[in-house]
């Protein structure tokens, strides 16, 4: 199996579109004699020229693919989805069931979103996140925006998908196109989240290929234990954490989430947790639950303000059996383990502002993560300027971004929807809730099946993850490795 350019061999090929040496815009193309199958179409994200390559689809003909699949509903694997009727595939996408529900959720609110932004960029009235001092890196501002954000798909063309999509049980085969079978594995990183087999028949042959999807994390989680790689030809595997060596300890992150909960309660602050609505937000609300159940929240009240992390807890609750011992007997028992008697779930702007600057001790986990847009701008708007302030980052950064500038303590002055503030808040990280596997954690998933695959293609992550796994995966398998750059082509056989 051997990395080439140029036309599409006899052999099946697999072609990277997108998150290949990078993190965001995951798209795969298996192509055989007698079918293609797309295998996620996620955002890229970040800059204002990273937004714009998502207005060009990848060079195939989509009216010609035999089935999509999609491995997890996060922006960056499933976000350009929306666009298929546009670009004439008409045929079904194929997810697990939990995804299936999550899905046309998630297109529609970017639909809306796509249409808001562009609507308050003509009008002068969109999101305004800036640092000033110290003044913005040159190639940062040159960066950006001077043109209209992309509009890629509307609200008719998601739920035209949204019609489209076919959620499938773990661990059933189903054949999705001709010669081409799929087998789903739960990958542990957020409700739904698969790890993708396809089996291809080619001849007299039977080729397996395995997309990691995003690997969860082990040891305590709301979700149940995830397994290993399944055997397989060919791995194709996410690197986004591979340089990092270590997770920290599940003790560490309770200690640190009780020091912050005491920080609220003696200093009467209310900390805003900036905070991604699928996967980090039931991570945070579990967490927060079970001290709650302690005792520790009696006096703090607890508001999450997101409808789509409400919406995406409510899903995991509907699906027990996906969820962690724990979290089913609770479950089991008429409660839900994302629910407790100091929470208050924001379902509109109108409360989100009301909360927003509010006096006394409380924690308010606030969308979006990246700090670009959302409720949690005019929480950070109400809490950066003055000594009570509190903000606490839970998980990634944007390079380049006010967050990232905030979170490193580097932020001296910043300008939020054309309010200018010295940053005067106490601001800290807590680290220890990704949802993605670290470096070892998914050395253990690829090594679990004792086999090696003939090839393991390192993807979703930074050439510097990618390096660094590499080396780790080469100590426990005799495997290839690759690591393809945009639109290079892996030859199956």
């Amino acid at each position: 199996m051997s990395l080439c350019c140029g036309s599409v061999p006899k052999s099946p090929t697999l072609t990277f579109f997108g998150a290949a040496g990078e993190v965001t815009g995951s798209c795969t193309l298996l192509e055989t004699d007698s079918a293609r199958v797309l295998v996620d179409f996620g955002l890229f994200q970040g800059a204002p020229s990273q937004e714009q390559r998502n207005t060009v689809p990848p060079a195939l003909d989509f009216r010609r693919l035999s089935a999509v699949v999609c491995t997890h509903a996060h922006i960056d694997h499933c976000g350009r989805l929306g666009m298929l009727p546009r670009l004439g595939y008409e045929g079904l996408v194929h997810c697990t069931e939990p995804t299936a529900t999550l899905l046309p959720m998630v297109l529609r609110s970017s639909a809306n979103l796509q249409k808001v932004r562009i609507d308050e960029f003509r009008n002068g009235t969109g999101p305004d996140a800036v640092v000033l001092d110290p003044a913005p890196d040159p190639a940062i501002a040159a960066a950006e925006r001077f043109e209209d954000p992309p509009v890629l798909y509307s609200r008719g063309d998601a739920e035209r998908v949204g019609r489209s999509v076919v959620g499938a049980p773990y661990l059933a085969w189903r054949e999705i196109a001709p010669g081409v079978r799929m087998r789903l594995h739960d990958a542990g990183h957020i409700i739904g989240s698969a790890s993708v087999e396809l089996e291809i028949k080619h001849g007299a042959q039977r080729i397996r290929v395995l997309f990691s999807g995003d690997i969860g994390p082990t040891g305590e989680s709301y979700l149940a234990p995830r397994g290993h790689a399944t055997e397989a030809d060919v791995v194709i595997m996410e690197s986004t954490t591979g340089a990092r060596p270590t997770s920290t300890p599940a003790a560490d992150v309770d200690a640190e989430m009780r020091r912050i909960i005491e920080d609220c309660r003696h200093g009467r602050r209310t900390a805003v947790m900036p905070t991604f609505s699928v996967g980090r937000g039931q991570i945070l609300v579990h967490h927060l639950a079970r001290l709650a159940r302690e005792g520790l929240l009696d006096d703090v009240p607890v508001y999450l303000d997101s409808p789509m992390a409400i919406r995406a807890s409510e899903l995991c609750v509907q699906h027990p059996t996906l969820l962690s011992a724990q979290a089913r007997e609770m479950i089991a028992r008429g409660h839900s383990p994302f629910d407790f008697d100091s929470l208050h779930c924001l379902w509109s702007r109108k409360h989100s502002l009301k909360v927003a600057g509010r006096e006394g001790a409380g924690i308010v986990l606030a969308g979006s993560g990246f700090c670009d847009a959302g409720p949690v701008l005019h929480h950070l708007e109400n809490s950066l300027g003055h000594d009570r302030g509190y903000v606490v980052f839970t998980g990634y950064v944007l390079p380049g971004s006010m967050a990232e500038s905030l979170a490193e303590g580097k932020a001296r002055r910043v300008r939020i929807n054309g309010t200018e503030l010295d940053v005067r808040a106490r601001i800290t990280r807590l680290h220890g809730l990704s949802g993605h596997a670290d470096s070892p954690q998914m050395i253990e998933w690829l090594s679990g099946s004792g086999h090696s695959p003939s090839v393991v293609v390192l993807n979703h992550g930074d050439n510097v993850a990618r390096e660094g796994l590499a080396g780790r995966v080469r100590t426990v398998v005799s495997s290839t490795v690759a690591m393809p750059q945009c639109n290079d082509q892996l030859e199956l056989s």
